[in-house]
């Protein structure tokens, strides 16, 4: 299967949608479905590079690791009314709190220096 035209992307997507509330009964479908959705993101420039920003690198840590925000919070030893800041961007992460991103959470220090508020 080849998509190429945004309409058909839409579609797929939206199919594949559907097909997911059935994982089991539809996963052949799925996986075609997959990767021909994923061959038009990344032939048209849909896919994006890694998060640039402390909240968004915060995000997809929350998201690989299956954590609540107050989870996070807690494994980075800050206050949750703090993390919240900083995921919302009204506070800057300071550099102990980068620090604590480097330890705790393994983010490689040169990644860590490279995000922005």
């Amino acid at each position: 299967m080849t998509l190429t035209t945004e309409a058909e992307h839409k579609a797929a997507v939206k199919e594949f949608r559907t097909l997911a509330t059935d994982e089991e009964a539809n996963y052949a479908q799925l996986l075609v479905l997959r990767d021909a959705i994923h061959a038009f993101e990344e032939a048209n420039g849909h896919n994006p590079g890694p998060p640039t920003t402390v909240a968004g690198r915060l995000q997809v840590e929350m998201f690989k690791r299956q954590l609540k925000q107050k989870q996070l919070a807690q494994l980075l030893e800050v206050g949750e009314s703090r993390l919240s800041e900083v995921l919302r961007g009204r506070r800057p992460a300071n550099v102990d709190f980068l620090r604590r991103m480097y330890q705790k959470l393994g983010i490689p220090a040169a990644e860590v220096l490279e995000l922005t508020a």
